[in-house]
Parts: C-alpha cells; structure tokens; sequence
C-alpha cells in the first residue's frame, strides 16, 4: 500500500471511529489542506493532536516511519473556523534552507506562505541560483566540502544520475524517512513513472522526488503561419507535423511563401534536442557505456538538424540565451520545440500585444522531455525528516497543479499531471496545454541518463551552431564526438 493509500485509510478509519458522518475529499501529497468543504473543518475540528499530522501535508512519510503521535507533538493544539485551521507554535523554531535554480515559482505561488501556516514550527529559507551549471557546479563543491548545503537541494534531471550513482552517498535513501510500506515504494506509485525511475539506484534505492518534468511540445506564431497561407489548426499541424520529415518539408513550403524576413524555426539545436530526447538512449547505453557514435538516433537527430539548417529554415537563435530572447520579442522564428516551462517565456518575451498570437500542438517525431528537476536530501542537513515533510509537499499534487496553472511548470507528480489535464492557456490561442504536455510527459521514454549527458548535449548544441555559422556539418561532427569522449573520460564537472 503506498504512503498515499496508507494516510486515506487512517484518515477513514478516525472519522468513521468519531462518528463524524460526512464525507472528507482528499488528495495524495496534499494532507489536510486538499480536504475540501465540511470534510476538512471535521478532520481539523476539536483536539488537533494526534490529528494535526493529517496537518502535515506529508503525514503518510510520517505513518509508513511509524511516527504519527511524534509528528502530533510539534502541535499543542489549534483553533478552527468554517474558512482555515490556525495552528499555533509550541517548541523550538526549525528553520528549513531551500536551495534552487531558476526560480520554480514556489514563493510566488505562495507555497511556503501556505506550509508555514498549517506548520507554526516551521521557517522556510530559499536560495534561488539563475544559471543551472553554475549551481550544479556549486552544489557538488559543498558536497564534497560538506559545508553551505541546504536542507532541500534541487537536482537538475540531467544531472541525477550522479546522485543515484557516484554521489549516492551524500545524500538521504528516502526509504529512511519513509515512502516504502509492505515492500512497495510509494514513490513509483505517486509520481510518473520514468521520473521515478531515474532517482533510483540499481539496487532500488529512490534518492530524491520528482519536482518538475518539462515535456515537449510544438509552439508556433498562428499569425506567420496564417501569413503564409498555411494551416493553423492544432489538429491538423499534428498531422502535418506527425513525423520530421513532414515537419521539415512544412518547413520549407513556409520558407517557399515567405522569402525573406522570419525563420521556419528557432534553431537546429532545438531540432536536435527534442529527437534526441524522443529517444529511449541518448549519449549512454543500457550497461552504462558511450554511445555518441554507436547510437543511430543520435546521429539521424544530428543529421536531421543539419539539414533544416542546410534548408534555411532556421533563424540560429538558440533557446536560453539573449538573442533567443530578442527574436521571440522580433517574431523572427514560426516555430519552436518548447518543454512546458517555456511559455511563461515566451508570453512575457512576446507581450500581451501578441496574446492569441501562438498555439501549441503536439511536437513531431513523439514525446520527450527537456529540463526539470528533483528534490533531494542531502546527508549532512540537520532537519532530515522535517525538510522531507517539506519536499513531499513540495512534489505532490496540491502544489503540482498550482505551479502548473500559475507558472506554467509541468509536475512530476502522478496525480498532479492526471488533474491540470483540462487547463487551458488563453495566451496561447486556448490551446489545450494540459492534454497535450499530459500526453507528452505520459510518453516519454525512460531514456538512459550518464555522468557528463548535460556537458556533451551542450557540447554537440555548439556544434551545430558552427554549422550554422557555415562550418562543414562533417568536421563539426566529428568535433563534437572528440569532445563527447573527453567529456566523458572527465565526467561531471
């Protein structure tokens, strides 16, 4: 039974036992704050304690650790009307550090706010780092120093091999703190699945939760495409666009109408990045080896990429970086392969002048992920239990839909990613972005993740960037494979 399961039988067995006769609606990951209605004013009602750990939004951790009386004890009593529950602070404050990248809208959402209240005991602390690299590097500086690391690190996807594999011991086997009940992992049942394959070790170890997943879909200007004279339909731009081959050849009809001025699409590498993580195997094989050279798909990805820009069909903007930017706010590209997370910039870049501009549908080829992250432990955090109550809440489903719905990030979390399945984005023309980044993160493969995937992905954007810039598709290739094999003979920087 997993945590989830555990916590709504208890749930059900005390009210029925209290003869409180009305009904309770709860959700996984959300504790007495997803309780709606009456049902949550009766769970909060009267003695809190030993209640007040259905307050903990992680209290299933807390019953599978066998720990539900001591997670009462943190609340001496509360006070409840027919709006919100008050809890007051008895004992010692426990401040919890955050460390993050890119800002993941949790204090914006207002998350923090709403755990401090139901967790009186509780202060939250966030670190927040721009750039992705710059923090991982930090990160494993401190791990290895055992120095300035919070309580809650975010592990970027790309990088969680290192931390089931060669950093493993640095960090906290959640099944310590619970999330393992009658021999089953409640993390494979909580949280989509490929998520929760990549945070555990070969031996089954589960070392950290899915926060965000960043699928992929199609983005594209409804008002270039209608310009040109060519479909705009989400419908039937998924048909057109159901394989490369369709989406480069739309591509160069678009480039046949329109001459001069706007760009088919942002860049090869885009390109390149979405077949390559369409695929089950990217950079590694299965046993864990190279596979840059060995592997077709990587080099039909590469191929593919060469020729859209061979075509001219892309504008050499490639995503995350300031002329990037500038051509979302120019309108200097069609189209764009966009994880989730991206059209929260897109819609700030292009302005509420463009809104009803763009649409999304489903990408070409299949489904992929690009970006995200995982919350994790680290072993030397003095509050281990407390900040896994936290990055429960954090991953489950209350707040996966709130940050989805108010930021735009796709979650990890199971239930999360079932529940914003209508949302809809008015920016975006009132594409069904739910469906269409549900359908790509339920697809996507559970692709074989190394040591330096991260370093020679970016190393291999480079060198299509130099093609692009006119250098000979052959000898960045073969570029590009040299620094592969040295960025895996180097291994995590």
């Amino acid at each position: 039974m997993s945590v989830a399961r555990q916590y709504r039988a208890e749930l059900a067995r005390r009210r029925a036992a209290s003869g409180a006769g009305q009904r309770a609606q709860w959700r996984p990951g959300s504790g007495a704050a997803g309780l709606t209605g009456a049902g949550r004013v009766t769970a909060l009602r009267g003695a809190c304690a030993p209640l007040a750990a259905g307050a903990l939004l992680a209290a299933g951790a807390l019953l599978a650790a066998g720990a539900l009386l001591a997670a009462g004890a943190l609340l001496a009593g509360c006070t409840v009307s027919s709006d919100q529950p008050v809890f007051k602070r008895v004992g010692p404050l426990v401040t919890l550090h955050v460390a993050v990248f890119g800002d993941p809208g949790y204090q914006r959402a207002g998350l923090y706010a709403q755990y401090e209240r139901l967790h009186p005991n509780i202060k939250i602390i966030q670190t927040d780092t721009t750039d992705q690299a710059g923090y991982w590097s930090t990160l494993r500086k401190r791990l290895q120093s055992g120095h300035g690391l919070a309580d809650i690190q975010a592990v970027p996807m790309a990088d969680i091999s290192a931390v089931t594999g060669s950093l493993a011991s640095d960090f906290v086997p959640l099944s310590t703190l619970g999330g393992i009940s009658g021999g089953n992992s409640a993390f494979s049942d909580d949280w989509l699945p490929w998520v929760a394959r990549q945070a555990t070790s070969r031996s089954g170890v589960t070392y950290a939760l899915g926060a965000e997943t960043g699928p992929i879909a199609a983005c594209y200007r409804t008002t270039l495409l209608r310009e040109a004279g060519l479909p705009t339909s989400p419908a039937v731009l998924a048909k057109d666009w159901a394989t490369w081959a369709g989406y480069l050849k739309f591509g160069r009809l678009f480039r046949s109408r329109i001459t001069h001025g706007p760009a088919f699409t942002d860049s090869a590498a885009s390109l390149y990045n979405t077949m390559a993580a369409q695929a089950k195997e990217q950079y590694y094989s299965r046993a864990g080896t190279l596979a840059v050279t060995s592997n077709p798909a990587i080099k039909q990805a590469w191929d593919t990429a060469v020729q859209a820009a061979r075509d001219g069909l892309s504008a050499g903007l490639t995503p995350q970086t300031a002329a990037w930017d500038r051509g979302v706010t120019r309108g200097s590209f069609a189209t764009v392969m966009c994880p989730a997370w991206l059209l929260h910039q897109i819609s700030s870049l292009a302005g509420p002048l463009s809104s009803g501009g763009w649409n999304v549908t489903t990408a070409p080829g299949g489904a992929g992920n690009s970006g995200g992250f995982y919350l994790a432990l680290p072993r030397a955090g003095a509050h281990q239990q407390a900040a896994f109550q936290l990055a429960t809440f954090l991953t489950g489903e209350q707040a996966g839909v709130e940050l989805f719905r108010s930021q735009g990030e796709f979650p990890a979390n199971f239930a999360a990613a079932n529940a914003v399945n209508g949302v809809t984005n008015p920016y975006f023309s009132g594409a069904q972005v739910g469906r269409i980044f549900g359908r790509s993160a339920d697809r996507t493969p559970a692709a074989v993740l190394g040591p330096a995937s991260d370093t020679i992905g970016a190393d291999i954007d480079g060198a299509l960037a130099r093609v692009e810039s006119g250098q000979a598709p052959g000898a960045a290739w073969r570029a590009a494979v040299q620094q592969a094999a040295a960025a895996a003979r180097a291994g995590p920087q």
